[in-house]
């Protein structure tokens, strides 16, 4: 498009000059002809009301100019970020023809010029869009809302290739609702959209790598565990003389370490193959109404059976605490996580404690707190991740896989609920298991103190 030029700028001085001496003229005639005729105060009266007028038609042409200049300025000014514009700027009729493009727009096409893409591209419905009616619903879209935003579209480029770009444009309509055209700008998003595919294709490919990782898990879960099984179960004889003496007291010792060692490793290798299954989306709980007692005197004996730590755990639950939908066996391995590192982290003459209670919303609150060492704040997030311990030195005090918290966590979630920790060094720690209202149950259970 041609520089804006004001028609009027360029005679605008020798035109304002031309005023001021022809109105020194008439002044300087009237008051001639005044002082000819002699009429005195009607004279002077004329000469003041012409005076006037002629100082009001000087302001006039000044405010004239003056807007001229202010207006030439604008468009000129308009004109400047049209053709400077980083994005690409279209305007277009309603049918699909080209009125007016930036130079960022016939570059972002492959066009030299935007003459050139104007006259290259005289159907944006048909030459553009990769989609033949991929125009259709920018016209629909503007139709029900005078504007589109983030249009995203595959279009062909001028070399042959093709792009990707993103469209905001609004409808332009004259003072009757009339429309006239659209105009709106366009960006080049083929770096980033590719960018997001390949993205989108890691996570597919991650997630499709989580389950095989996970079913091969699972497949191998049987091998692992039928020899590891006839390791407890013989050593298990051998400890206890089932068949009669083993002749010597320092054997049975050795088979009872072998059977405690055995069933570490077991538990080991079900945390990985839990963690594993809850990763790759293939555990599933089976929910069921459960007594909130029941489900917390099988998570003592499995801490208990874990740490080997057969101390008093006091069991908290209020009469009429309601039975929950959930999956027992799950919430209870989930709990025994919990207490069994309460028991791991709390000295012999510490307090390990379980209780029950209602949420402010109906939910149920499970909560496991001891009176141990305790951890720093900086440290929970992390004891909440998979495969990571609070003492990660070489000479660990504690022994453990670092998957009970994480394993609980994802149990919690799985029921819909989530689980917290409160800690600080010496002071011992309290996780909290909240489960929503929906896992709640009308049935009541029992107070007991175990």
């Amino acid at each position: 498009m041609p520089p804006l030029i004001d028609p009027l700028q360029k005679h605008g001085r020798s035109r304002s000059g031309l005023a001021v001496a022809l109105a020194f003229f008439v002044a300087g005639l009237v008051i001639g002809l005044g002082l000819v005729s002699n009429l005195g105060g009607q004279f002077v009266a004329g000469l003041i009301i012409l005076a006037v007028l002629s100082f009001g038609l000087l302001l006039l042409a000044r405010v004239a100019q003056n807007t001229r200049l202010r207006v030439t300025a604008g468009e000129a000014s308009y004109r400047a970020f049209f053709d400077h514009a980083v994005d690409g700027i279209f305007r277009t009729t309603p049918n699909g023809h080209y009125l007016a493009v930036n130079q960022a727009l016939a570059d972002i096409y492959g066009y030299p010029t935007p003459e050139g893409l104007i006259a290259g591209l005289t159907d944006i419905s048909a030459q553009l869009y990769v989609q033949p009616g991929r125009r259709e619903e920018f016209r629909a879209l503007m139709q029900a809302n005078d504007m589109v935003t983030d249009f995203v579209s595959e279009i062909h480029h001028r070399s042959g290739s093709r792009i990707w770009i993103s469209e905001n444009a609004r409808a332009v309509r004259d003072w009757s609702g009339q429309l006239l055209c659209y105009e709106g700008t366009v960006e080049d998003v083929t770096e980033k959209f590719e960018q997001d595919r390949a993205l989108r294709a890691a996570l597919r490919q991650a997630e499709i790598a989580n389950k095989m990782k996970a079913a091969f898990l699972a497949a191998m879960s049987h091998e692992l565990k039928t020899p590891l099984n006839a390791v407890l179960g013989f050593s298990e004889i051998i400890r206890d003389e089932v068949l009669g003496p083993v002749g010597h007291d320092a054997y049975r010792d050795y088979a009872g370490d072998i059977h405690k060692s055995g069933a570490r490793l077991l538990a080991v290798i079900n945390d990985v193959l839990d963690v594993s299954r809850l990763e790759g989306g293939l555990l599933t709980i089976d929910a069921r109404s459960e007594n909130v007692m029941d489900v917390a005197e099988q998570a003592v004996k499995l801490a208990q059976g874990v740490t080997q730590d057969q101390r008093k755990i006091e069991i908290d639950v209020p009469a009429d605490m309601p039975s929950l939908l959930v999956d027992p066996r799950r919430l209870a391995q989930a709990l025994g996580n919990l207490l069994a590192n309460a028991l791991k982290f709390t000295p012999e003459t510490g307090q390990v404690r379980f209780a029950a209670s209602r949420s402010a919303d109906g939910g149920a609150l499970l909560t496991v707190a001891d009176s141990g060492i305790g951890m720093a704040e900086e440290t929970i997030a992390a004891a909440l991740e998979p495969f990571r311990q609070v003492d990660n030195s070489l000479a660990r005090r504690f022994e453990g896989t670092g998957l009970g918290l994480s394993i609980a966590k994802a149990l919690a979630e799985l029921h819909g609920g989530s689980l917290s920790v409160q800690s600080a060094v010496g002071e011992g720690t309290t996780v909290t298991m909240v489960l929503p209202p929906t896992r709640v149950c009308a049935q009541t259970g029992a107070a007991k103190v175990a």
